[in-house]
C-alpha cells in the first residue's frame, strides 16, 4: 500500500505505508496527508447521493444521478457484478467520503483499465484530486499489478487536465461524445470554449482528450 508525504516547498511524493499503519487501518489501499483511499461500500452510495449538484454549468453532466434507496442498490451491484468496475472511495482528513475512483474496462490480460473519477464539488480546486489520485497510482501500479492507466477528459475542464498531465498523463489521441449540459452556443460566456464543442451525430458533442500513463514511465518518475 502507498502512501504521501509533503516535501517542503509543497510537491507530493510518494511513501509506503509501513505494516503497522497497514494493521491499524486494513481498508486502506492508499494514503495522502489529508485523504486515504479505501474500497467503495453501499454506505459510500448514499453518501454519494447527498452531494449538491455542480454550480459550473459544464460540469453539470457529472452530478450525481440522483437514485432511491432500491436503485442504489441495484446500481452498485450492476456495476461491480456485470459491469466488473472497481471502485474505491476517497475519505478527507474528517472521515468524510469526498471522492470516488472507479477502474472500468478492467482488462486483465492486457493489465490495463480506464479510469473514472470525480470529487465533492465543495472540494475541487484545492489538490485533493492529485493527492489522492497520486497516492492510488502506486496501489494500482504496484499492488495491483497493472502497467498502462487510461482515461478520457473533456477537452474544456482544464483543471482536470492539469491534474493528469502532473502525474505524468500524457494525451494520446482524441474524439468527440455527447455533451450533457448547457447549449454552449446560446450564451456569449461559452465563446472561449465554443470550438470545443460542435453539432455532431449525437447532437452537442464535446471533444475529449484520450489519455495514458504508463507504469514503466510512472516508475521512472517515481523513483
Amino acid at each position: 500500500m502507498a502512501g504521501l508525504r509533503d516535501k517542503p516547498d509543497g510537491i507530493w511524493v510518494a511513501r509506503r505505508l509501513t505494516p503497522a499503519m497497514a494493521i491499524a487501518d486494513r481498508d486502506t489501499v492508499a494514503a495522502g496527508p489529508r485523504t486515504r483511499v479505501r474500497p467503495f461500500t453501499r454506505a459510500d452510495v448514499d453518501a454519494w447521493q447527498a452531494w449538491p449538484d455542480y454550480s459550473e454549468k459544464l460540469l453539470v453532466g457529472t452530478s450525481p444521478r440522483r437514485m432511491s434507496p432500491e436503485q442504489r442498490s441495484r446500481w452498485l451491484e450492476d456495476i461491480i457484478q456485470r459491469q466488473r468496475q472497481i471502485p474505491f472511495a476517497v475519505e478527507d482528513e474528517s472521515g468524510d467520503m469526498i471522492g470516488r475512483i472507479f477502474l472500468r474496462h478492467v482488462r486483465r490480460e492486457e493489465r490495463s483499465a480506464v479510469l473514472g473519477i470525480d470529487l465533492h464539488p465543495d472540494y475541487l480546486g484545492q489538490g485533493y484530486g492529485s493527492e489522492s489520485l497520486g497516492a492510488f497510482l502506486y496501489h494500482y501500479f504496484d499492488d495491483m499489478a497493472f502497467e498502462r492507466m487510461l482515461l478520457s477528459v473533456a477537452a474544456h475542464n482544464i483543471r482536470a487536465r492539469r491534474c493528469y498531465e502532473s502525474l505524468g498523463f500524457a494525451t494520446v489521441g482524441s474524439h468527440w461524445d455527447a455533451h450533457i449540459g448547457p447549449d454552449v452556443s446560446a450564451e456569449a460566456s461559452y465563446a472561449p470554449v465554443r470550438h470545443l464543442f460542435r453539432r455532431g451525430p449525437l447532437g452537442l458533442e464535446s471533444l475529449f482528450y484520450d489519455m495514458r500513463l504508463e507504469g514503466a514511465g510512472w516508475r521512472t518518475r517515481a523513483s
